[in-house]
């Protein structure tokens, strides 16, 4: 029976030095039981316990500082000396332990690189805070649409009427291919932007040469990258220099006012250089109109103000100055959620690149904790032969800091070993790594945040493994030590806790990783609604516009081509939308955000889009068709017409005539809902920026793309051949869901072997706990199978639980996920009986290799000690 609570007693074992214990123990000892006379055991306990809370002062916690003889060099040189010879005398032990914990390190490293990488897009503007795109909602027909392109008549309108902003532009790409001019030297580019005065002003993209502040007031100037300064004009000054700029039969001198840095990785604006819209309207005229989304709008708030008063005001801005916009409203999304948080459901915001992040990073932790729990459960169940050293060590003087100190030491020492391995494991996977996720990340772009978190993560392991033997076992007597088996019932319930978790996450990895792959595969081979074998396209350059018919014929004479027609973009792509069609029986103030494509003739045949109503445009027979329309399935169900063949909409105040319906296809990406498109006649020659041509089945590519090229140079002679297969564009909308497909699977793989590894550690300590029993039962007769089947069952038990746990909350996260997609599969039972089977064998031959070597072994071995 107890002097006194035990509470009190560990408390005053914790915090006092240990030379001091007895003698202040003794000093308690004797108030309580002066104070259980006094007033009673239950106010005599509380008396206690803060009388023993008193002692948690510098005076008494570090009083015996600077008494230790040995010092602490001395001392964790010592630890550090004990670690590595039992590390010598465990080496299976040891590598099991440090190898899982190092892939476990080593896959969080890659996938908390990139995740960090992807969170840290446009965190350098000095204004990113105050930084924001104007979205549009619209409400029609009960549902609500969102999207991020928005009328060019924005940003002065905001700029000029609300007190709340700074500054509004208007930014867009340059379509098309222009070609640079300098001197004798020339240049090709496409990745160019239009925008306003501010936009430099905004972002803190920084200028070499030039003033932020007036570098494009001037319409005919232009700002370019340093990159693309050099490839103009080599070492010379290229700040204040004319560039004469082509496009199509248009020819213009800009001066250059500035140059930038080149663009940091981490940003989501792309080009190469920037002009002022003043320059594009000086030419075509200013865009006033309401229902015209072709740019987006850049806004910066003012300081200090606040910004759902800001967003109330500004929502009902199109409603004021656009009568069709009566549903429409504007509302500011933060320009550091636009990368990850673009995705939107009916008017709310649901997520974007972000779920992507969250599936990689519960797979990095998912990884890292099953790495962790073979360190934990080794050390712990190695647990019963450190118990007898510490129990010596107890006896012949060791105070119980010491001990504390050097599993501590000797457990951090393994992490840091562990974690040196993943460093370099690393270094060589990372070329590996961005080949699969397509980027190019560096260790050496990496904050300092995050290397502070691995360090904290490695020394948060190192404290838990050695937590347990450190505290629980130092704190028994020396007697309670040396009985101490490790096999008691709490700590086999521990372990055996551990493995159903460790299993858990493999289960729930391979069946997302499954998963993923079938809803990779499906995606792939789904009807697109259009054929893109054999179809391709180039761009529509120089003299290709005045020398377009002359190219289509070429192509069909020689037999390289059996269609050939035009488009403004090609159907990866988008290319624009409008809210302000009208139609008969549509009513006025409704808005429907609607796709537009502007097409040539043949349009239907060539790309082989299925005709369910009407006819192709047909220029020949129709000439009125260059006003005429083709309309999609889902515009069909919107417009609501019985027959639509021969109706009349409206847009952009001109009247377009219905002459065909196509069956709904894969607009943009299969990850976007359908959505309708209506696909305009061409009016203007200048609207269409693609040649889209059916190639002849009959002749290789090679011979194809040979044929092309000669007749594409000598109808545009000064602009290079750009050949674009439909079928390569549309594999490239799947490399993100690719990247997840190879690190769901390589994650998978790797869980089931960290966790393999692990389950052959606890198997051969489960069989050297049990080796006397083993010789024993063999002795008395028990056979090979009885001893295997034992041993099997007892450490294929916590599997089949992790197995009747984790199954269901892999289902349920499972279909979380494919809800994501507008296009999925259904999950069927297959996947999750073929997981379970695969873990099961895996665990069961992991288990069987150990349990029938010991089975097999003469029991000699094992008694010849007794």
């Amino acid at each position: 029976m107890k002097e006194y609570p035990t509470l009190a007693e560990r408390i005053i074992r914790a915090i006092c030095p240990d030379h001091l214990v007895d003698q202040i123990e003794g000093d308690l000892i004797e108030l309580y039981h002066h104070d259980v006379k006094d007033i009673g055991m239950r106010k005599a306990k509380w008396r206690l316990l803060l009388n023993a809370l008193r002692f948690f002062r510098p005076g008494i916690l570090f009083r015996n500082r600077f008494s230790n003889p040995l010092s602490h060099t001395h001392m964790l040189a010592n630890y550090t000396k004990i670690t590595f010879r039992v590390m010598a005398r465990t080496k299976t032990f040891s590598a099991i332990n440090i190898s899982g914990l190092a892939l476990g390190f080593t896959s969080a490293l890659l996938l908390f690189l990139w995740i960090q990488f992807e969170f840290s897009f446009e965190q350098f503007h000095t204004n990113k805070d105050r930084l924001y795109i104007a979205w549009n909602r619209s409400f029609e027909n009960g549902q609500i649409n969102c999207w991020n392109t928005t009328p060019r008549v924005l940003a002065p309108t905001l700029q000029n009427e609300f007190a709340g902003v700074d500054h509004a532009v208007s930014f867009a790409q340059w379509e098309g291919t222009q070609r640079f001019k300098v001197g004798d030297k020339k240049m090709l580019k496409t990745s160019g932007v239009y925008t306003d005065p501010a936009f430099l002003k905004m972002l803190s993209f920084p200028l070499i040469k030039g003033n932020a502040e007036s570098a494009l007031e001037h319409p005919q100037s232009i700002v370019i990258t340093e990159d693309f300064a050099y490839d103009l004009f080599g070492d010379d000054e290229a700040f204040g220099e004319m560039i004469t700029v082509s496009e199509g039969e248009y020819t213009f001198e800009l001066k250059v006012t500035g140059v930038l840095k080149k663009l940091p990785r981490n940003t989501a604006f792309n080009f190469d250089y920037i002009i002022p819209f003043a320059f594009l309207e000086s030419v075509s005229g200013v865009d006033e109109f309401w229902g015209n989304n072709s740019v987006t709008t850049l806004v910066m708030t003012k300081e200090g103000i606040d910004e759902s008063q800001l967003a109330e005001e500004i929502k009902d801005v199109e409603k004021k100055h656009f009568k069709d916009g009566q549903h429409i409203e504007i509302f500011l999304h933060p320009l550091l959620k636009s990368r990850l948080y673009s995705g939107f459901e009916n008017g709310v915001q649901t997520g974007g690149k972000i779920d992507e992040l969250k599936v990689i990073g519960i797979l990095a932790v998912c990884l890292v904790l099953i790495g962790c729990i073979n360190f934990v459960n080794l050390s712990t169940a190695r647990a019963q032969k450190r118990a007898k050293e510490i129990s010596v060590r107890k006896v012949t003087g060791a105070v119980r800091r010491s001990l504390i100190m050097q599993f501590i030491v000797e457990s951090i020492i393994m992490c840091s070993l562990a974690a040196s391995l993943s460093l370099v494991l690393s270094y060589l996977l990372l070329p590996w790594f961005n080949i699969m996720m397509y980027e190019q990340l560096s260790f050496q772009e990496a904050p300092i945040w995050f290397w502070g978190c691995f360090a904290a993560a490695v020394l948060s392991v190192g404290l838990v493994a050695g937590g347990y033997p450190a505290f629980y076992l130092s704190s028994l007597s020396a007697i309670r030590v040396f009985k101490f088996s490790g096999s008691g019932k709490m700590n086999q319930l521990m372990r055996s806790g551990l493995v159903v978790v460790q299993f858990g996450f493999a289960i729930m990895l391979m069946v997302g990783a499954t998963v993923v792959f079938r809803q990779s595969q499906f995606l792939r081979a789904m009807d697109q609604g259009y054929d893109t074998n054999r179809l391709a396209y180039v761009p529509i350059t120089g003299d290709m516009l005045k020398n377009f018919t002359a190219f289509k014929n070429e192509l069909l004479t020689q037999g390289f081509a059996t269609s050939v027609t035009r488009t403004s973009t090609p159907f990866t792509e988008q290319w624009s939308s409008t809210g302000g069609m009208q139609w008969a029986g549509k009513n006025p103030e409704e808005r429907t955000n609607i796709e537009r494509i502007v097409v040539d003739e043949e349009i239907v045949s060539t790309s082989s889009l299925t005709l369910i109503a009407g006819r192709d445009l047909d220029l020949d027979k129709f000439p009125s068709d260059s006003n005429a329309v083709v309309i999609n399935e889902s515009a069909w169900r919107l417009m609501n017409f019985e027959n639509p063949i021969g109706e009349t909409i409206k847009d952009n105040g001109k009247d377009w005539k219905i002459v065909g319906v196509v069956k709904d296809f894969v607009f943009v990406s299969p990850f976007m809902r359908k959505s309708p498109v209506v696909l305009f006649g061409c009016e203007f020659s200048e609207a269409l920026s693609f040649v889209y041509i059916k190639l002849d089945d009959t002749k290789s590519l090679a011979e194809l793309k040979n044929g092309l090229e000669k007749i594409h140079r000598q109808y545009n002679v000064d602009y290079p051949f750009e050949l674009h297969f439909a079928d390569l564009e549309y594999a490239q909308k799947f490399e993100i869901l690719d990247s997840m497909k190879m690190v769901s699977a390589a994650a998978t793989l790797l869980a089931i072997f960290i966790a393999s590894i692990g389950l052959l550690g606890m198997a051969m300590y489960m069989i050297e706990v049990k080796k006397k029993e083993i010789g024993i039962r063999k002795v008395l007769g028990g056979s090979v199978y009885s001893i295997i089947k034992m041993l099997s069952i007892s450490s294929l038990k916590p599997i089949a639980i992790s197995v009747l746990i984790f199954a269901p909350l892999a289902w349920l996260a499972m279909t979380a996920w494919l809800e994501l997609f507008p296009y999925r599969i259904d999950l069927e039972v297959w996947i999750f009986v073929l997981a379970t089977i695969l873990i099961l064998f895996v665990a069961l031959f992991t288990v069987t290799t150990q349990t029938a070597k010991a089975a097999y072994d003469n029991p000699v071995n094992s008694l010849k000690s007794e």
